[in-house]
């Protein structure tokens, strides 16, 4: 796991991967000011850019990752998480997916250590891509090799809407996708890309918990339920209902 992780991050800091830093840095810089509360942590490689981090909403941002560094805060073996359940209100999985022996208990892991509030972020490599396809093919010094196939975005909003999380916003982005590298936000206003959205090299997901809504009970039933306890009748209950 360590190999691959050192051979990860050798990758991102290679220039090679320089387009694709730059696509996801900027992509960061949107979303990170919308993360709310004290505790973020990035998952994964590579390092998200000074600047970007300076526009975290949360307070504070630590980096953890396999192998450790200059830059690592937390050392981690890629599936199980250091910390309490609840105790974290953001993460930022930096193509962490990709490292881990079981992606899916990795998220897991990180539902589990999310607050109610929690918001997760997802950076994933897109499997169904050409680009992902072709890596095999390439030289060694000029590929990326992941450790496990990672999910698609649609399994990875089915695995996240399992667990109680809804997935607010999904980018699709990579080198050349879709005209010179521009990355492409799915709405309903631009269903003409959906066709070519598993021809991106990459993926980006956003969640959160989801709120659970309180329906009022309806006055028959509140009638009911103060005539079983009880109770005196409520003023309006001799008003007339409508049809």
């Amino acid at each position: 796991m360590a190999d691959d992780a050192t051979a990860a991050r050798a990758w991102f800091d290679s220039p090679a991967a320089e387009s694709w830093r730059e696509q996801e840095n900027a992509l960061l810089a949107e979303v990170s000011p919308g993360l709310t509360g004290y505790r973020c942590i990035q998952i994964g490689a590579p390092a998200i850019a000074p600047e970007t981090c300076d526009r975290v909403g949360t307070l504070r941002l630590w980096r953890a990752d396999v192998v450790p560094g200059p830059d690592v805060d937390v050392c981690i073996d890629g599936q199980n998480l250091p910390w309490a359940s609840g105790s974290v209100d953001a993460l930022i999985l930096m193509h962490a997916l990709e490292l881990s022996a079981e992606p899916h208990a990795l998220i897991r892991e990180c539902v589990r250590v999310l607050s109610p509030r929690g918001q997760l972020v997802c950076l994933v490599f897109n499997p169904l891509s050409p680009w992902t396809q072709t890596q095999g093919l390439r030289r060694a010094s000029n590929r990326f090799v992941p450790r496990a196939i990672p999910p698609r975005a649609a399994r990875l909003a089915d695995w996240l809407r399992l667990l109680d999380f809804e997935t607010t916003e999904c980018w699709r982005y990579g080198p050349t996708f879709p005209l010179f590298g521009r990355r492409w936000q799915g709405r309903e206003d631009s269903r003409w890309l959906a066709p070519l959205a598993w021809c991106a090299s990459g993926y980006a997901i956003t969640a959160r918990r989801r709120a659970m809504r309180r329906i009022p009970p309806s006055g028959r039933r509140l009638l009911a339920r103060q005539r079983d306890r009880g109770l005196a009748p409520s003023p309006a209950a001799g008003l007339p209902s409508r049809p």
